[in-house]
């Protein structure tokens, strides 16, 4: 029997995100099933709170940060006194910084954490956890990411210079894939599907919450998926799911179901962005909002007992995909893009919610959609079965890193 790996995964914002949830959870599902046995640890920007969600059973929950009035925070004011430096990894919380030490691998799983999309700065705390990892010679693994595009060359550079040294890259569409070759990063890239494909719904009681109608339509949409724009209307989104539902509402027995996916309030919260939209639509039986209370694999079950689906957030449309659910994508960033081509070969079931002009493109995307019901979900679940098998291989390439694992 080979010895348990350890593995410490970076990254995770908090299991607030059904997509970090979701992450997460299949990357545990893909490394217990590979290395059995492993002793893994996270670390999470919420770690007070994910220790206590369900997700987290059976794995240790790190803090990234060093807390004011901690042990090692006392030791940091020592040496400041005293003069001295302070080396880098002793600038993490002891739990972390053990896990760095001990682990087999570093696991960097956020997705499109390596992106100028949420405020990646060369000083970032993301980057210096790589430069730990190297410096400690321990394997760095980027696991299932879109990689770029960056907002500063000097950005991109300190980006691209850790790719080139980690151990593996695994990505998890062809664009991020073109663009790393395109830069001369191919012998440790390898191609797979988000690990969210994986993800295995939990079913829960819909009866109370489902509208009362023959056919749904569910929509997810947040207030960050027009923070891009360039016109800075911050509105748009919201006016584009109101016309939607107007549309929908004309359809003979069709309702609307809102999804929250990500519930961080009050700056990053889904549910309270459409609870706005439901106060503003006088058809309470056939406009529901989901409550903030179902975690990542409940939510993907209401969304598979939907008939389609348009949303914002990347797993939320991943959830429909890998339930054959025909979606349309609201994109606000290139990864939507690349997901939507690898899965149909074309993005015309997607619409660019920061480029766009008026929300009509989006309405009549959802009138054809209603009208391809049958013939897209039949190509989803035909592509399923190759997707599902694209994401477990970069837990079979990373076992030929850290060495034999199940058979």
């Amino acid at each position: 029997m080979p010895e348990p790996r350890r593995f410490l995964l970076l990254g995770h914002g908090g299991f607030y995100n059904r997509g970090c949830e979701a992450l997460v959870r299949t990357t545990v599902a893909m490394l217990r099933a590979q290395f059995p046995g492993s002793e893994i640890v996270l670390s999470s920007q919420d770690a007070e709170v994910d220790r206590r969600h369900s997700a987290a059973e059976g794995i240790a929950v790190s803090d990234p940060l060093v807390r004011r009035w901690s042990p090692e925070w006392f030791g940091w004011q020592v040496r400041k006194l005293l003069r001295q430096p302070i080396p880098e990894i002793e600038r993490l919380p002891r739990e972390l910084r053990d896990a760095m030490r001990t682990a087999d691998a570093v696991l960097q799983i956020g997705g499109d954490n390596f992106t100028s999309d949420y405020g990646l700065t060369t000083d970032s705390a993301l980057l210096g956890l790589n430069e730990i990892a190297f410096a400690l010679e321990t394997p760095l693994v980027i696991w299932g990411a879109s990689i770029g595009p960056f907002d500063s060359a000097d950005l991109e550079e300190a980006v691209l210079s850790q790719l080139r040294r980690a151990a593996l890259v695994t990505v998890r569409e062809s664009l991020t894939d073109q663009y790393l070759a395109g830069h001369g990063i191919r012998d440790n890239v390898v191609r797979v599907a988000d690990p969210a494909f994986l993800l295995e719904p939990d079913p829960v009681d819909l009866s109370a919450l489902r509208p009362a109608t023959e056919r749904v339509l569910a929509i997810n949409a947040s207030a960050l998926s027009c923070a891009n724009r360039s016109d800075g209307d911050l509105q748009f989104g919201r006016r584009l799911v109101e016309a939607v539902i107007d549309e929908v509402l004309h359809w003979d027995d069709w309702g609307i179901l809102l999804v929250p996916h990500v519930v961080q309030p009050p700056h990053n919260d889904d549910h309270q962005y459409l609870a706005g939209i439901v106060d503003s639509v006088d058809r309470p039986g056939r406009v529901r909002l989901l409550p903030p209370l179902f975690d990542a694999r409940q939510t993907k079950h209401v969304i598979a007992q939907c008939d389609a689906l348009m949303a914002a957030r990347t797993h939320a449309t991943i959830a429909g995909f890998s339930s054959a659910v025909p979606t349309i994508s609201l994109a606000y960033s290139r990864k939507a893009h690349g997901i939507n081509l690898d899965l149909f070969g074309h993005d015309e079931w997607l619409v660019d919610i920061v480029e766009m002009e008026e929300v009509d493109q989006a309405v009549a995307l959802v009138r054809r959609l209603a009208d391809e019901l049958g013939d897209v979900s039949a190509h989803l679940r035909e592509r399923l079965p190759e997707v599902k098998e694209a994401a477990i291989r970069g837990s079979r390439r990373l076992a030929e890193i850290v060495g034999e694992g199940a058979a």
